[in-house]
């Protein structure tokens, strides 16, 4: 469009020059005549320069660089400094003030960061149920969380801000990262911020509960599981299961307080006959007591 501006307004140019000499042979009378029509072509030729020059600075004009990110995201592949295993601060606060997962879970909010971009990965709310798919791209000096339907952007949901190694904001959520075991694609994730540690029981022998899920010294138990997903029928208590083996499993409701573990047998208080389970449970009678040593 430019050149094509520049190409009439040079052959105006040329033709008011021809106009021009020509009239210098004209009598006085054509020659004000010409001179009149000279001068409404030279406004003509002054606005046709105007477009030209407003033509090439429209065309000079940067491109939108937030599309051109979003059509080149698949390029832009780095590391990520804050990779690992994040959860909402919130969760991880009330575990350590009331151990109780089935207190904390409302407020719960759980991503495994990948360690590069372009990785794909999903947030998991109240560790029930997990969101769209997501990638983690880096803007600048930025990183974002941006949704992904089929492998393609869809929306920008969040910046990270890093606060510190082990604390990140995505949005206005404060995350603080935990190094928990996995195993069998299973996130060990109270295994690591509730029990871990070693016991005592009350004839003073040591109990160890590790962080993989293994137990050391409990009798004939060798694994435990806890429970972290508290919505459904049956579990309106904190449980816990204890067994020789991970597929032979007993469940029992338990208590912390402070760093004493109380382990009680489960009440049925409400059984489904047609479905033939338990539907509502209470705790029962305590079964074990256990002292976490400091």
């Amino acid at each position: 469009m430019a050149k094509n501006v520049y190409r009439f307004s040079f052959v105006a140019l040329v033709s008011a020059v021809r106009y021009s000499a020509s009239g210098m042979l004209l009598t006085p009378q054509r020659r004000y005549l010409i001179v009149s029509s000279n001068y409404r072509l030279r406004n003509i030729i002054f606005m046709v320069l105007i477009g030209f020059m407003f033509s090439c600075s429209f065309n000079d004009r940067k491109p939108d660089r937030s599309k051109a990110f979003i059509d080149d995201f698949k390029s832009l592949d780095t590391t990520i400094s804050f990779s690992g295993y994040w959860l909402s601060d919130d969760y991880y606060n009330s575990i350590q003030q009331f151990s109780s997962p089935q207190k904390a879970q409302d407020s719960s909010l759980f991503i495994d960061i990948p360690d590069k971009t372009l990785q794909q990965t999903i947030m998991i709310y109240n560790f029930h149920e997990g969101g769209t798919f997501l990638k983690i791209l880096k803007h600048g000096n930025k990183y974002e969380v941006w949704e992904m339907q089929d492998d393609s952007l869809t929306q920008r949901l969040n910046t990270i801000d890093i606060i510190s190694t082990t604390k990140i904001k995505l949005g206005e959520k404060t995350f603080v990262k935990i190094n928990p075991v996995k195993t069998q694609n299973t996130v060990q994730i109270l295994e690591e911020i509730l029990f871990k540690g070693i016991y005592t029981n009350k004839d003073g022998k040591t109990i160890v509960f590790k962080p993989n899920g293994q137990l050391v010294g409990f009798g004939n138990f060798n694994y435990y599981k806890p429970i972290i997903d508290y919505i459904g029928e049956g579990i309106q208590v904190d449980q816990v299961g204890l067994g020789s083996s991970q597929k032979d499993i007993k469940w029992y409701g338990f208590k912390f307080n402070q760093d004493t573990l109380e382990l009680y047998k489960l009440n049925c208080l409400t059984f489904d006959s047609t479905e033939h389970r338990c539907i509502d449970v209470g705790y029962g009678q305590l079964k074990y007591k256990l002292w976490r040593k400091k």
